[in-house]
């Protein structure tokens, strides 16, 4: 299983680099589609986890992987990795032991989430009272 203690949460500096735009309005936009995209694969992968479809746990899990590169998601793109490579194995106890870390990971990205969109929110509200 994947060591995720040394992973950030979240790294804003990612996603600032990757999109070459570190304004609150660019911030916002990037991480509310990322949260609510990412909510979606979240409850399919669960689904598909539940019903022991290791094919489509593989292909959501590659998906979101990606995702979380562009955002700097680096905890739950590292749980992606070991989650992928156990459904492409079939390997049902350490999707079930990854399944059991994920009611860590994501809350905790998901607050994260909303603090910085709310952070965020605020600056850019801040700047259009100032334009």
């Amino acid at each position: 299983m994947t060591n995720l203690a040394g992973q950030a949460v979240l790294d804003l500096t990612v996603l600032t680099e990757m999109y070459g735009d570190d304004s609150a309005h660019t911030i916002c936009q990037v991480l509310t589609g990322f949260r609510d995209e990412a909510q979606n694969y979240m409850a399919q992968l669960q689904q598909a986890a539940a019903a022991s479809q290791f094919s489509e746990v593989a292909r959501l899990s590659h998906s979101l992987k990606s995702m979380c590169g562009l955002v700097g998601a680096a905890q739950l793109m590292a749980w992606c990795q070991t989650a992928e490579q156990a459904a492409r194995q079939s390997d049902q106890t350490v999707l079930t032991d990854c399944l059991l870390l994920l009611n860590d990971v994501w809350p905790a990205l998901l607050a994260k989430l909303n603090s910085d969109l709310q952070q965020h929110n605020n600056l850019q509200l801040q700047n259009d009272t100032h334009d």
